[in-house]
């Protein structure tokens, strides 16, 4: 658990080597879920104010909340393979050759220039340069996002519907480093995350599989074998008999390849409705009990007969946080 306030933030942020950030409030309701006294304010303070945490594009070329001291070496080595991997889509957009490359700079430019932007108007910058030919539709997306790949822009002011981008040279006040080491986070996959598999790992973080067994093995020091699968860790840290409620999106479910041992078959569609989304959940002592909505923090058990300790110490402690 971590201290109040945006400094608690980004504490949270950092030893969990990043959160699942494709919707604010997902995120925000990540940090609280792993802090003591945080609350809604200071997740924004920290992304926009004292910018100690970043919002833009790591793990798995998904939207990630990062410490902004660890946004270079995630992108110097998950970024290379992202945007190889893009290339197919960036042909099917009408971005061929050079032209995200050469669109990033348009962008980052225009944001030196100008600040915070939102998506209506950069989609404008990049149709005034030539760069596509439609303001709206996924190009511009797509130009956004491989500019946020190469280190160049990341999400500034605002969210949601109110969401801005910025140049990161400018909104951190330098340029990012773009060099980083699989085995250093491997080890901090292991810490955050752990036990887990080689799969686990790749699929956390976006690696090949020849590159995550590397490191993998370089960084565990112990190893635990459950249903005869061999996972590896970095200590023997205890588990939590704790009841949390989690946000959309969470880690504590994408963080993994397999999430059978917290989450049972029969169960799993309740949370994975499909469409790529992922509910809410309530998880207690490591295992989903049930799902919860966050307007009126609604609660739907799997197992109704009785409430869970715990589960009413933390509906209050949503209403805290907000």
């Amino acid at each position: 658990m971590s201290e109040a306030g945006p400094g608690g933030v980004a504490d949270v942020v950092r030893r969990t080597a990043g959160l699942q950030a494709q919707s604010w409030r997902g995120a925000a309701y990540a940090v609280r879920a792993r802090s003591t006294a945080t609350t809604w304010s200071d997740v924004i303070h920290a992304q926009q104010t004292d910018r100690s945490v970043l919002r833009g594009w790591f793990m798995r070329g998904t939207l990630q909340l990062v410490a902004a001291e660890d946004a270079g070496p995630l992108l110097g080595l998950l970024s290379p393979k992202l945007i190889k991997d893009t290339h197919r889509r960036y042909g099917e957009l009408g971005l061929a050759g050079d032209l995200p490359d050469r669109a990033a700079e348009v962008l980052e430019t225009y944001l030196l220039d100008n600040g915070p932007t939102g998506r209506a108007r950069l989609g404008a910058v990049l149709v005034e340069a030539g760069m596509i030919q439609e303001p709206t539709g996924q190009a511009v997306y797509a130009c956004i996002r491989h500019a946020g790949l190469l280190g160049k822009v990341c999400y500034g002011p605002g969210h949601d519907a109110n969401e801005t981008w910025v140049a990161v040279r400018d909104w951190l006040g330098e340029p990012l480093t773009l060099e980083g080491s699989a085995d250093d986070l491997a080890r901090r996959y292991l810490t955050a995350y752990g036990p887990a598999t080689v799969q686990d790992f790749a699929t956390w973080s976006g690696l090949p599989i020849p590159s995550a067994r590397k490191a993998l093995n370089a960084v565990a020091t112990t190893e635990f074998v459950v249903e005869g699968e061999s996972l590896a860790a970095v200590e023997d840290l205890p588990g939590s008999d704790d009841l949390r409620l989690v946000g959309e999106f969470d880690a504590y479910l994408l963080g993994y390849k397999d999430r059978h041992y917290a989450l049972a078959e029969e169960h799993r569609k309740h949370i994975h409705p499909g469409g790529g989304m992922l509910r809410p959940a309530v998880i207690h002592g490591g295992v989903v009990i049930g799902s919860w909505k966050h307007d009126g923090a609604q609660v739907e058990l799997f197992d109704e007969s009785a409430e869970p300790e715990g589960l009413g110490a933390e509906l209050r402690d949503l209403a805290r946080f907000r």
